[in-house]
């Protein structure tokens, strides 16, 4: 029998649930999916989605729908999700009819469309790029399934993607890299990569943060708007939950950040009950200072208050710092999606970030070559993910590093390499070359000013030694020497002077904290001295 494609009505609920139930099983975490009245209402387009089925006769093989975004919404992009094929589709012809039509659709309506495909769905991969879809980004553990599934996103263009593009900053590297690959896949050349010393916005400025209704926030953001504050953020997309986007039962809510007084920032997310993640939604700023603070707060708030597992973000390229911020706090790219946001006419590309509070592991699948490179690719960005929690929950009680994002104290961490010490065992001597700086992570070190002169000093979990090598590199003045088995956390000076160099503002701050760690301490050594000669 014949695939017949068309729009779907309240009456093809039945069948409906038996495609729901063929695609995802019986066990879904959002139990409205198998409710035939919940299904009826959502796939008739005047009190749902614009949903399209295929299939033959009665039964139906493959459905996808068309998502609304929340509130106005001018991007020329259509958003599918319910993507739901049997196995059969495939060889049926009856997922490629249904995709033929949704290419028919948007060319006329001359949209974009960007899809969702789990990474272990390989037929669907397969099909999406031989009708022209091209894959532009991988978020691993993003949708709750049986287990937590990657998900790849694929657009296929209406027409060509003419953007004026700004140059990629050499400050974001891993987001040169992604958008480099995916403009490629659509012919457009990559834009110049120029070194602009990108900094984000402060992370620990004083604000005094409080939760506003949707109404004060709204009146604050228009005030921003008017103001011309930039736009950062774009999150106008469908507001629902999990990979079948239903309706999230979590209110949105909104922080207003305020400084000397005033109302400085704001910032808007959800949560996704189903998926336990923190989306944020939409962020302005009355000024240049508050806005990675804020950042940082929403982020605690959702890990300390909601547990979420992951916070994701979508920030229009054209908005340097607040992608630096977002880097500093350790969210990655996954996703780089050309022209997706528009305004005045003018478009501009997307990236779409994610912070994982759990634990990262690659996903393995059977995937497309297309679809592994761009694996492949945000895998690589997660590799400061693999650093030991203990390492980084170290570092972050130093006074060397106060003041630095997770993401700046992952990328530190990487430098160092573990060693272990004997009893007795010398770490350096008096007139060593000063190129490694030591943090104790497990003993004890005693210094002294000679071989066998009685120790000045001991350090014991927790602290660093050998730091003054970052500004010098002059010969040690004094010896170091374990008097427990020890394991060393070590740095080279070369290695971190190579990361200060590509990160000025981490360098910034090491070297800030490093001179306010010597002011004290040549005022406590002239304090003594003043004692003395009384």
């Amino acid at each position: 029998m014949a695939t017949t494609v068309r729009l779907a009505t309240a009456g093809d609920a039945p069948q409906w649930l038996d495609l729901v139930k063929s695609a995802l099983g019986e066990e879904y975490l959002a139990r409205e999916v198998y409710d035939p009245a919940w299904i009826a209402a959502q796939i008739d387009s005047t009190t749902g989605h614009e949903t399209w089925v295929a299939g033959s006769g009665r039964r139906l093989e493959a459905s996808v729908s068309f998502l609304k975004p929340s509130g106005s919404d001018l991007n020329p992009i259509a958003n599918l999700g319910r993507n739901l094929n049997t196995p059969e589709s495939y060889a049926s012809g009856a997922a490629r009819s249904l995709l033929e039509k949704v290419g028919e659709l948007t060319s006329e309506r001359r949209q974009m469309i960007v899809s969702r495909v789990p990474v272990s769905d390989h037929p669907q991969q397969s099909l999406l790029e031989e009708l022209g879809y091209h894959c532009v980004g991988f978020q691993p553990s993003k949708h709750m399934l049986r287990t937590r599934q990657g998900i790849l996103f694929y657009v296929k263009p209406s027409e060509p993607i003419l953007v004026t593009r700004s140059p990629l900053s050499e400050s974001l590297p891993q987001i040169s890299g992604l958008a480099m690959m995916v403009l490629e896949k659509f012919g457009i050349s990559s834009p110049l990569t120029v070194r602009d010393g990108a900094t984000g916005y402060p992370l620990h400025t004083r604000l005094r943060v409080t939760e506003a209704g949707p109404e004060d926030y709204a009146s604050w953001r228009d005030q921003a708007q008017a103001s011309k504050s930039p736009v950062e953020v774009s999150g106008s997309f469908n507001l629902g939950s999990g990979l079948m986007r239903v309706t999230t039962h979590s209110p949105n809510r909104a922080l207003l950040a305020e400084r000397e007084g005033r109302v400085s920032a704001g910032l808007a997310f959800y949560m996704d009950e189903h998926d336990r993640c923190a989306r944020i939604t939409d962020a302005f700023a009355m000024d240049d200072v508050s806005t990675g603070a804020l950042l940082q707060h929403a982020v605690e708030v959702s890990q300390s208050q909601f547990g979420a597992v992951f916070v994701e973000v979508d920030v229009l390229m054209n908005a340097p710092r607040m992608l630096k911020s977002a880097e500093q706090l350790g969210f990655v790219p996954v996703g780089y999606l050309p022209a997706f946001y528009s305004r005045g006419g003018s478009y501009t590309d997307v990236v779409k970030l994610v912070k994982l509070n759990m634990a990262y592991a690659r996903e393995q699948a059977p995937m497309t070559p297309e679809s592994r490179a761009i694996v492949e690719l945000v895998d690589r960005n997660f590799d400061d993910q693999r650093v030991g929690l203990a390492i980084i929950n170290l570092l972050r009680t130093l006074p060397i590093f106060e003041g630095l994002g997770d993401g700046e104290l992952r990328r530190i961490a990487r430098l160092f390499v573990q060693k272990l010490y004997r009893p007795g065992e010398v770490v350096f001597r008096k007139g060593d070359s000063g190129e490694e700086a030591y943090i104790v992570m497990r003993g004890q070190v005693d210094i002294s000013i000679d071989e066998n002169s009685k120790p000045i000093g001991t350090l014991t979990n927790g602290k660093i030694f050998g730091e003054q090598a970052f500004l010098d590199g002059a010969p040690r003045v004094a010896w170091a020497t374990a008097t427990q088995p020890s394991i060393l956390l070590v740095v080279q000076r070369t290695a971190m002077m190579d990361l200060i160099q590509r990160e000025p503002h981490l360098g910034l701050v090491i070297m800030r904290n490093i001179a306010l760690d010597l002011s004290a301490k040549l005022r406590h050594a002239n304090a003594n001295l003043a004692a003395m000669r009384r």
